[in-house]
């Protein structure tokens, strides 16, 4: 008996298959090279190096974004409040087709006064690296209390996207109503949770068809626990850390049909201990169900393996990925999945702080991983950057995913390294044309770019969104825009990117399995719930298929179980086309 047949839902069921050939450039012209001119701002520069493999157009002031994340640092209160920053959300609210973004507001810190939130903004696309504020017509520009992240998902499964902010006092859940409209729907929802939240994840953790939601908090700041520190050199004062406070439990809610979230966190088997700043939900080891994994600052990550009926067991020290490889509780923040070797395993990327290297875990399978990080030469970055933000993608699309990590100190008088940071752009060399295999290099950029600069830089998300067929580049900052950059470096291959609706899986298809086979290669990836920081990127799965290749097969293995092959599909013969986008819906039992 094949591992196919032994499937208890085994059937390829129809698949609704779109393909679209986009062939808009960012940069405007026909092909992609690196000598192109490029758009800093309203003004345009020339790259003159021509051995810088990655390039991105700074397209921020041309696309008329212009909110800022603000911290409240402005009235000198030190707050702990103050170092976490903001993230962004991109979805398509409108289902127009191009994609969205959100970024919470932030808000203002009054010695002794309430804790107040700053409006949230939505950004409408409009193609060609426009957008336009919709905020209020959209009902969305309020915000109950200071805000940190986003976290979206399709609640309702009604075909539109929903979204959470997270942030010190609550949750506060937003449903769209499918005319460009959201509804502020928090006190209905069963998210009863006033405690300072962070990251959240959205997945289907019992199996039933519904999101649930898996919540973050961080420490227990509050005005009547607010201590004073001092600088490392004791000259002056600043932001206490995360040492000087408590842990906050987490939160697990259960999604029901009645479209109300119910509590499930004392029954779940979550432990408390932890600092979470970032969280990451998908398939870690080789048996059913979603798991969880949890960065925590200055204490143990954790690891929650699914025991089955939303029941968990956390494994962070039996499966190795709770400490560093010294057996030390890192500071960690931002999150990504990554299979950096290319072994069909899901391996864990983990953003630490200063002092303490990136965690890059091996998965070994069974739920078992090994510290990765000087193996893949992550060690010879240093240790002088705050890591927040990360995400791993293809952005040269030569068959092996590169990471980006977005770096800023959260104090004020740093001792070893400056408050704004050189952002990251690790080259990975897995299946590259040349380098050595299984490791990350540090690429280079022109001085005048966006990486050649030091940013307060906090979340981070990737996309296409002006659908040219590469991944693009979204960054927040402490009490200024986002950057917006446009990669336009010269491809070595095509993005395949699979856009899956569930029906009988959550309609977003988080904890979607996807296989593909050349002759050459298999590569699997998932949809994942989670990841980055304080961020949300949109639920797809790319893939890059190399020059001269073809692709014999695609699986998909649905959260439900079902068992979906695509095949016979080829690259487009037209050599002007960079991509190919597929839209799959499961079927059910059609």
């Amino acid at each position: 008996m094949t591992h196919r047949e032994a499937v208890p839902i085994y059937k390829f069921w129809r698949a609704a298959v779109y393909t679209l050939l986009l062939l808009a450039s960012c940069s405007k012209t026909e092909n992609k090279t690196l000598d192109s001119e490029t758009i800093s701002g309203n003004s345009a520069t020339t790259i003159p190096a021509p051995s810088v493999r990655f390039q991105f157009d700074d397209v921020s002031t041309a696309s008329g974004i212009d909110s800022s994340y603000q911290n409240g640092e402005s009235t000198n209160n030190q707050s702990i409040l103050e170092s976490l920053g903001g993230g962004t959300g991109i979805i398509d609210f409108d289902r127009d087709g191009h994609l969205d973004i959100l970024l919470p507001g932030g808000g203002t810190i009054v010695l002794e006064q309430p804790i107040t939130g700053l409006p949230t903004t939505l950004w409408r696309n409009t193609g060609d690296w426009n957008f336009i504020s919709c905020s209020q017509q959209a009902g969305v520009s309020h915000s109950d209390f200071y805000t940190h992240g986003v976290v979206a998902g399709d609640v309702n499964q009604d075909g539109f996207m929903d979204f959470i902010l997270t942030g010190y006092g609550g949750l506060q859940l937003f449903i769209n109503q499918g005319d460009g409209t959201f509804a502020n729907q928090s006190h209905s929802s069963g998210l009863k949770d006033d405690r300072w939240s962070s990251s959240a994840a959205f997945a289907d953790f019992n199996e039933d068809g519904l999101l649930d939601l898996y919540v973050a908090h961080y420490v227990d700041w509050s005005w009547q626990n607010h201590p004073r520190c001092q600088s490392s050199d004791r000259s002056t004062s600043d932001v206490c850390g995360p040492g000087d406070f408590a842990a906050l439990p987490d939160s697990l809610f259960i999604g029901t049909e009645e479209g109300v979230f119910r509590d499930a966190t004392s029954k779940s088997g979550l432990v408390p201990g932890g600092k979470g700043l970032g969280v990451v939900a998908c398939h870690l080891d080789n048996t059913p169900g979603i798991d969880i994994y949890v960065a925590n600052d200055t204490t143990n990550n954790h690891l929650y393996l699914n025991r089955g009926a939303g029941l968990f067991q956390e494994s962070g020290l039996i499966a190795g990925v709770a400490v560093d490889g010294v057996g030390t509780p890192s500071g960690s923040m931002g999150l990504a999945i990554v299979d950096f070797n290319q072994d069909q395993l899901p391996d864990i990327w983990v953003t630490n702080y200063e002092s303490e290297p990136f965690g890059l875990y091996q998965n070994i399978g069974k739920g078992a991983f090994l510290f990765a990080t000087n193996r893949a030469g992550v060690n010879r970055l240093g240790e002088l950057f705050v890591g927040f933000g990360t995400v791993a993608a293809d952005l040269d699309l030569d068959g092996d995913d590169d990471l980006v990590v977005s770096n800023g100190h959260v104090i004020q008088h740093p001792r070893k390294s400056t408050v704004a940071q050189d952002p990251l752009l690790l080259e990975g060399t897995s299946y590259d044309f040349d380098g050595p295999a299984n490791q990350f290099e540090r690429a280079t950029f022109p001085l005048e770019s966006y990486f050649g600069n030091k940013h307060r830089g906090r979340g981070l998300v990737t996309a296409d969104f002006d659908r040219d067929g590469d991944l693009d580049l979204v960054f927040t900052h402490i009490n200024r825009p986002p950057a917006i950059l446009c990669n336009n470096t010269q491809p070595r291959g095509r993005l395949l990117s699979l856009e899956l609706i569930g029906t009988t899986s959550n309609r977003d298809a988080i904890g979607a399995q996807v296989t593909l086979q050349t002759e050459s290669r298999i590569a699997s990836k998932q949809i994942v719930g989670g990841g980055s920081y304080l961020s949300q990127n949109p639920y797809t799965v790319n893939f890059t298929v190399l020059p001269d290749e073809n692709i014999k097969s695609i699986e998909i293995k649905w959260p439900s179980g079902t068992i979906q092959a695509i095949g016979n599909l080829q690259p487009s013969e037209d050599a002007t086309a960079y991509w190919n986008r597929l839209i799959v819906e499961d079927m059910g039992d059609q």
